[in-house]
This record gives structure tokens, sequence and C-alpha cells, in this order.
């Protein structure tokens, strides 16, 4: 049985993996939260600073978020621009289309 948690992890390591074999040093951006709730943990992801991960080389600084399909585009750019971030910093939604080998990159303004 494919979830979307399954098939979001797939397509951020898709993408950890397409921008290392671009030269990138890359890391996921999330944290892990515990809520306890009625005697029951809850695990909670939450993306820091509204990216999947960032990317690094010795020319640049990107935060990125990874998508399959455009339909949450609007999202991702929504959750990029509620923090604060230089212009030296990039932000990318990179997103996935089924099959194919490379993905499209948007960049957010």
């Amino acid at each position: 049985m494919v979830t979307t948690v399954k098939t979001g992890n797939y397509y951020k390591l898709k993408t950890k993996k397409y921008l290392q074999n671009k030269g990138y040093y890359v890391e996921y951006m999330e944290k892990m939260q515990r809520i306890y709730t009625k005697g029951r943990v809850i695990f909670i992801k939450r993306d820091l600073l509204g990216a999947d991960g960032l990317a690094v080389s010795n020319e640049e600084f990107i935060l990125w978020q990874s998508k399959l399909g455009k339909s949450h585009i609007a999202e991702a750019i929504r959750q990029f621009k509620q923090y604060p971030c230089p212009e030296f910093i990039d932000r990318w939604i990179i997103v996935w289309t089924k099959r194919q080998l490379n993905p499209e990159i948007i960049p957010v303004e």
C-alpha cells in the first residue's frame, strides 16, 4: 500500500540524490515533534523555514521543497514566504512528474 508519506519520502530522497549528483551537499530540514494526547503519542514532522531540505555548494545556498505534480505549488510558495530570507539564499520548489528523469525547478522570489 502506497501512502502519501511514502510517496513524499520517495520524492524527497530523489531530490536529495538529484542535487548531490549536481555537486551540492544536501541535508533535510525537518524536526519531529511528539505530542501526548489521550494516552497516546503522536509524531508530527515540521519543515524548518518552510523547506524540506537545504543544498549548499561553494557558490549557492538553496532551501528546497520537493513536490509531485504542480497541484501544491501555491501552498509551497506560501510556506516559504512566511519566513524572512536574505537575498543570497535561493528558494526552490522542485516539481517531479512520474517517470521523469529530471525535475522542473521553480525559483521563489
